[in-house]
Formats: structure tokens, sequence, C-alpha cells
């Protein structure tokens, strides 16, 4: 790592993906959802038909990118857009399973670590701080009340359960979602999204990309 990275980790519909794009947004870094690229490796599971005995094989021969442009980021799996699909009901099914996997785990950490080499970042996930930068001073993570969490997840229209995605994401072998040590804790049960944004940015006040 040689750029700044802020790391806020947390359950889903804890908040992560809208402070994270508020305080990038604030301090002009780039903001990288890991999650994203999780979905990305879902859809082309979901897109080649992978065998879950096959996983390791198929997944060493992947490549991974993200582009920016004037527009917004797009994630390209082999050189294919997979940002239109990350939402998908089948991938965002699959995401947990496959994130269980070390070897998709090494293969994305291994390119969030690349980006921290030429960007100053955002970045949102469930071990950013834990495992992936645990070298850095900025670590927050973010949490809400399990009823408050599933309520947002139905207004965002998924799929996917928040008490599944917890036992799933808490109770993995590999990097399992934990409190990183020496990390801000925010609950976000009754806070707004500027509020928020706002407790971050104190903790990060002199940091500008």
């Amino acid at each position: 790592m040689s750029r700044q990275v802020i790391a806020i980790d947390g359950p889903a519909a804890s908040g992560k993906s809208s402070v994270s794009k508020g305080v990038a947004a604030n301090l002009g870094f780039l903001f990288v959802s890991s999650g994203y690229f999780y979905r990305a490796l879902s859809w082309g599971v979901v897109r080649d038909g992978i065998a879950p005995e096959s996983l390791d094989g198929w997944i060493t021969h992947r490549l991974l990118e993200l582009r920016e442009s004037p527009a917004g980021s797009s994630l390209l799996l082999d050189g294919a857009d997979a940002t239109p699909y990350l939402s998908d009901p089948e991938v965002a099914v699959m995401v947990s399973k496959i994130a269980a996997s070390p070897s998709v785990r090494n293969l994305v950490n291994a390119n969030l670590r690349a980006l921290a080499e030429s960007h100053d970042l955002v970045i949102e996930g469930r071990d950013i701080g834990s495992v992936v930068f645990p070298e850095t001073p900025y670590k927050f993570y973010l949490d809400a009340s399990p009823e408050e969490r599933a309520l947002r997840r139905s207004r965002e229209g998924a799929v996917d359960s928040v008490a599944e995605r917890d036992r799933l994401d808490s109770t993995r072998a590999t990097a399992p979602l934990k409190i990183p040590e020496g990390a801000i804790v925010i609950d976000t049960t009754h806070l707004g999204l500027e509020q928020v944004v706002t407790v971050v940015l104190g903790h990060v006040a002199n940091l500008k990309s």
C-alpha cells in the first residue's frame, strides 16, 4: 500500500456503500466496493455454469479490471463488462458462496491491493480493515440493528436474506466478518447518510487526494 486507504467494513445493509461513496466524493478519493469484485466473479460463475468443484481451476484464469471513465467506473471480467449484471438475482444468491473460497478471496485481494498502489481509496467490504489493508490507520466498522438492515434491503429490492448473509459472512473459515482491530465502530441504525459521512470525515479531517 503506497497511497491513503480508508477501510469501511460492516454487515449487509449497514450503509457501507452509500457512506463510502460520500466520503470518497468529499475527499477526491476513488470509491471501491470489494463486493462488486465478488459479484463480478459470481456473474462469471453463473455465466459459465461453473460447478463448485471446478471453481479453483476456473478462478486461476480470470482477469478482473476496474476501468474508470467520466461516466463512472466499470468492472470487467476477462474483458467483458460485468457491471450491468452485478445486481442480478442469481448473482446475489451466488456471491456469499463463492466468497467463502480462499482462491476467490486471494484474487480479489490482490486486485484491491494493486489499486492502492496508484490510487487513494475509500474501500468498503467485510474484511478490508482486518485482512486486505490491516496496516491502514483509517478503519471504520458500520453496523445497524438486524431489523433496520432487513428493512433497508427490502427497500433496495434485494433478494438475499440479511440473516443468512450474516451467518455466511461471519462463519466462513476464510476471512470471516469481524470488527477490525483499532476500527471506529459506528451504529447507523438511527443516523442519516450525511450524519455518518460527517462522522467519518471528522476522523480523517487532514486527508485529501
